[in-house]
This record gives C-alpha cells, sequence and structure tokens, in this order.
C-alpha cells in the first residue's frame, strides 16, 4: 500500500507541471533566494509586479537570467530605484533648462 501512496504523490508533482525560476531578491540586504512555480494558470505572473516574501517590497519585476536545468530557470526580483530623479529626454524641451522656478 506504500508505493501506491508514494506513486500517487509522485504523479501529483508531476501533474503541477509548468517552469520553476530560481529567483533571488534583489533589494539592498534581502536577498532572499526563493523558488517561484509558474503554471498557465500563473503566467500572469511574469509580466506583473511580484513582492518578495521576506522582505515584502512590492514593485519588484522578473528578471530572467538562464536556464539551470529542465524546467528550472535562474531570475532576479529587481526594483525600480527610489529616490532618484529619471535622466531627462533628449527632446525634452524642459531638459534644456539649469534651474526651476517655482
Amino acid at each position: 500500500m506504500q508505493s501506491i501512496a508514494t506513486n500517487t504523490a509522485t504523479r501529483a508533482k508531476k501533474s503541477q507541471g509548468g517552469v520553476i525560476y530560481r529567483t533571488v531578491c534583489q533589494n539592498p540586504g534581502c536577498a532572499h533566494s526563493f523558488d517561484l512555480r509558474i503554471t498557465p494558470q500563473t503566467a500572469s505572473m511574469l509580466s506583473g509586479s511580484i513582492s518578495c516574501p521576506r522582505c515584502h517590497r512590492h514593485g519588484g519585476m522578473l528578471k530572467p537570467q538562464g536556464r539551470i536545468g529542465d524546467k528550472l530557470f535562474s531570475a532576479k526580483l529587481v526594483y525600480r530605484l527610489t529616490g532618484v530623479a529619471p535622466r531627462p529626454e533628449e527632446n525634452d524641451v524642459y531638459a534644456e533648462t539649469a534651474e526651476f522656478r517655482y
């Protein structure tokens, strides 16, 4: 009976399918490593923002780094810089002004 239960559990794991992204949080001071299982039902996670399960910082984007093994990929959870002004565009009218008047 034990082998039947073991085979059933193994089949259940295989039937979950999808791919696994081994992810590392790039939040300074966190560097938490975790796995994300991406299935057809959770594929929207790849295009949206994700929060780190350890530091709980919101707004991280998953950046693939390459393949590790069969259905196993490496990725970074990257965040936008906060407190830094964006660079001016080349065709920006206000980029040429040296000072801002309020």
